[in-house]
């Protein structure tokens, strides 16, 4: 009976009631996404010898800077602490 009630259990935690990710969780994790994408962008611009490549990368790390920038606003709004990152040594603000 006990097994039966423990595997009970087990489903409504897990399928049912779903376990809530705090706001400064998802917060956080969309800075650490938003900053491991940036990195790869400025990996990608200085490998890259293309010029018309180049320019949507260009663009690209334009797009994400003013997305990590949105994030860190809103996580400061939200007063989660969380310390800015650079990228390759260079400011992202």
């Amino acid at each position: 009976m006990e097994k039966y009630f423990n595997n009970a259990k087990i489903f409504y935690y897990e399928k049912i009631r779903k376990p809530v990710t705090p706001v400064y969780d998802v917060t956080l994790q969309q800075i650490r996404e938003t900053s491991q994408r940036l990195q790869s962008a400025y990996s990608r611009f200085e490998n890259e010898s293309n010029e018309d490549l180049l320019d949507s990368i260009i663009y690209e790390i334009q797009s994400l800077k003013a997305l990590y920038r949105y994030l860190i606003k809103q996580a400061k709004e939200k007063g989660i602490e969380c310390a800015e990152i650079s990228v390759f040594g260079k400011e992202v603000i």
